[in-house]
């Protein structure tokens, strides 16, 4: 990673504090960037697990929710560490499964980068519609670079409460809206929330996660330590090879084959 301070950050509350090698502590093969977990309660867990940086925080009631509060302030308390590129990930559900480019370099000058959720076609309010939806869990930033944005979108969360997760809601209605020019849109293999070996209506499913560098489902993480190691890339199948130009009839039917392939998640 980066010569420049790089961190993998993730704050956790009640259960998750305790057991926090489930998959945080799968982004220490990242060398060169160190791990730390704020927890917000009255004590540090009991179980401290090597190379974790622990930093205990007082709960505050801003946020109507301890859940809530974790999504909002992790945005706030990377301003307490000394750091110049972050990645911030959920505590209990996101695994790195092979060493990460740079944070510099995914960021390519960039305040923040992320992916976009898994049906990212939304209404958003501020820009009205947005194809790019992002997904919380996995968010990559320019600590100095991004203080004013992130500031705003805590501001935001603070003022009203909608639901638990309302950190969605406020990162893509101040982003979409006002920063997009100052945002990056990652593929998702930097935050893969596919169903691996499952299926879940209206979420994608796969067969295996090679290519992949972070996955994000809770329901799935077992199946997917499971697949340790994967492939760097993923294999791309041939085609067959056409030795002729096809005759009408021909087309016709291997269209006809194409629109009974799934291809649109339902």
């Amino acid at each position: 990673m980066s010569l420049k301070r790089a961190a993998v950050v993730t704050v956790a509350f009640g259960h998750s504090t305790e057991h926090l090698d489930h998959t945080f502590t799968s982004f220490a093969k990242n060398t060169a960037a160190s791990l730390h977990a704020f927890i917000l309660g009255k004590k540090l867990p009991t179980q401290r697990l090597d190379g974790i940086n622990y930093h205990l925080v007082e709960p505050q009631s801003d946020f109507s929710h301890p859940l809530r509060e974790v999504y909002f302030r992790r945005m706030e308390l990377l301003d307490t560490l000394d750091i110049d590129y972050a990645l911030v990930v959920d505590s209990y559900d996101v695994l790195c499964l092979q060493p990460l480019p740079e944070l510099e370099k995914i960021l390519a000058g960039f305040d923040v980068a992320a992916c976009v959720e898994h049906m990212g076609a939304r209404y958003v309010m501020g820009q009205g519609y947005s194809a790019n939806f992002l997904n919380g869990g996995v968010f990559f930033w320019n600590v100095p670079g991004s203080r004013d944005i992130r500031r705003e979108i805590v501001a935001r969360g603070r003022r009203y409460f909608r639901t638990l997760a309302d950190d969605q809601f406020c990162i893509n209605e101040v982003l979409l809206t006002t920063y997009y020019d100052r945002l990056r849109i990652l593929p998702c293999q930097y935050n893969y929330r596919a169903y691996l070996q499952q299926r879940q209506r209206g979420w994608p499913t796969v067969s295996h996660l090679d290519g992949v560098l972070i996955y994000h489902n809770a329901a799935c993480i077992a199946n997917a330590k499971r697949l340790l190691p994967v492939k760097v890339r993923a294999t791309l199948p041939q085609l067959p090879h056409d030795t002729r130009p096809l005759t009408n009839r021909e087309r016709f039917w291997r269209r006809l084959k194409l629109r009974f392939q799934p291809w649109v998640i339902r």
